[in-house]
């Protein structure tokens, strides 16, 4: 019906709401279909192929998470990331048999593959790796793209090479399936974000490889800490406010236990005498209603961050409870424009300088970080500044 009425207002010249229409009906298919058949392909590769397979994946996630980018990379993508090592192992290596195996595999993967010029497939139809239903063992391998035995047909595989040549040749990564030869469902990984995953990886790789070499594991935390240097502006947000803040990382599996501050000793109280009340663990929250289930303020002043600032800076939090918004300048805002009442951003006259023979303005950022700060009250209790 939603697809009707958008060719009708095609017809009618109509094209905004015609593309709003579109957009409306690709939002409902996600939810009613696509996520639905994307979550039983996952829940099937975890219980009945590869049971490290669903660890693997929460690991990446909380490495994404730790890195402020998942969110930027949508869960879903991760998902395919991690499925992608156990359907297709790395150079003739069986699949992982562990989820700390799959997350180094899955950073190689993020590390060395080369998204603009190789088509990367998730193939949920290629056999298991280690065993087959009768108990006999299969050859691990990796199988060449236009191979169409034990997994997708050659002319699927023709599609998904043709869709990948019609895209625009950029640095973005993309996971293609028999069902989105396009990898177009779950929203594209911008060129910068596949740029710093690809660091990132190759910084938490080394750091794994140097940790086994060494055999001492007191460093291996720093595969889950991000460089924030890297920000431009760094919202701080009050903890007290933060929903989500039980589901981050005790001190001592990030800094070792030798560096986490010691607890408190607790007098010992058997178990029956303790009273009912304390054995259920409800994460209270600011606003004095403990069953505020799926609430979470701070996801939704990034999403409005988002929605106003959007064409100005890109926003980064890790939704496992963070304590801070990251962001990034446009580097598209720092040269001057014609100074004129209808820009399309918050802009200051520069006295003194011309743009195309006109009074120049450029990019407010100190403006625009105030208003930032008063859109998140309540929220943001600081606004440090890094990178000018």
């Amino acid at each position: 019906m939603l697809a009707r009425q958008a060719q009708a207002m095609e017809r009618e010249q109509l094209a905004p709401q015609a593309e709003a229409l579109r957009r409306q009906l690709r939002r409902w298919t996600r939810a009613t279909q696509w996520r639905p058949q994307h979550h039983r392909r996952i829940l099937d590769l975890c219980q009945r192929h590869h049971p490290a397979a669903s660890l693997t994946i929460r690991l990446l996630k909380r490495w994404l998470a730790r890195h402020l980018l998942l969110g930027a990379v949508p869960e879903e993508t991760a998902e395919l990331i991690a499925a992608r090592v156990f359907t297709e192992p790395f150079a003739g290596l069986a699949a992982p048999a562990s989820a700390y195996a799959g997350l180094v595999r899955c950073l190689r993967l993020l590390a060395e593959w080369r998204w603009q010029h190789d088509l990367c497939v998730v193939d949920f139809t290629a056999p298991d790796s280690n065993d087959d239903d009768d108990g006999s063992p299969r050859a691990a391998g990796p199988r060449p793209v236009w191979a169409a035995a034990d997994g997708l047909p050659a002319d699927v595989y023709a599609a998904m090479q043709a869709a990948f040549d019609r895209a625009p040749a950029a640095d973005a990564l993309r996971l293609a399936t028999a069902d989105d030869p396009a990898a177009e469902r779950w929203g594209a990984v911008s060129p910068l974000l596949t740029r710093r995953l690809r660091a990132l990886a190759s910084a938490a790789l080394t750091a794994i490889v140097d940790c086994v070499g060494a055999g001492n594991d007191a460093a291996l935390p720093q595969a889950f800490t991000t460089p924030m240097a890297d920000y431009d502006f760094i919202l701080k947000l009050d903890k007290r406010m933060v929903c989500r803040q039980h589901e981050q990382p005790p001190a001592s599996a990030l800094h070792g236990p030798e560096d986490a501050a010691p607890e408190p000793s607790k007098p010992e109280v058997f178990k029956n005498l303790r009273p009912a009340a304390a054995r259920v663990k409800l994460h209270a929250n600011p606003f004095g209603q403990p069953r505020m289930v799926g609430f979470d303020p701070v996801a939704l002043l990034v999403r409005d961050l988002a929605r106003v600032y959007g064409d100005s800076a890109l926003f980064f939090h890790d939704v496992f409870g963070g304590r801070c918004i990251a962001g990034l300048w446009n580097p598209a805002l720092a040269k001057p424009v014609p100074f004129n009442a209808s820009a399309n951003a918050n802009v200051a006259p520069c006295p003194g300088e011309k743009a195309n023979g006109r009074p120049a303005a450029r990019f407010n950022k100190q403006a625009v970080l105030e208003e930032m700060a008063r859109l998140g009250e309540g929220l943001v209790v600081d606004v440090v500044v890094q990178n000018e």
